[in-house]
C-alpha cells in the first residue's frame, strides 16, 4: 500500500479543499403566495406550480 513520503502542509491541503465549500440554497418567491421556496418546486404553502394548483395546500390559510 502507498504512503506519502511527507506530511501535506495546511496549505496544499487548502488548495486541493477549495472547491468543496457548501453553497448557500437559492430561493425564490412563490408566485401566488410569496412563501420563499427552492426553484422548480411546489410550493409547500399554497401547493401551486407555474401557476396551476398542484397539490392541495398543507397549511390551508
Amino acid at each position: 500500500m502507498a504512503n506519502p513520503k511527507r506530511k501535506l502542509s495546511r496549505a496544499s491541503k487548502g488548495h486541493r479543499r477549495a472547491h468543496l465549500a457548501l453553497t448557500r440554497a437559492q430561493l425564490v418567491r412563490c408566485t401566488h403566495c410569496s412563501a420563499m421556496i427552492k426553484p422548480h418546486t411546489v410550493c409547500g404553502d399554497c401547493g401551486y406550480y407555474r401557476g396551476r394548483q398542484i397539490t392541495l395546500a398543507a397549511n390551508p390559510s
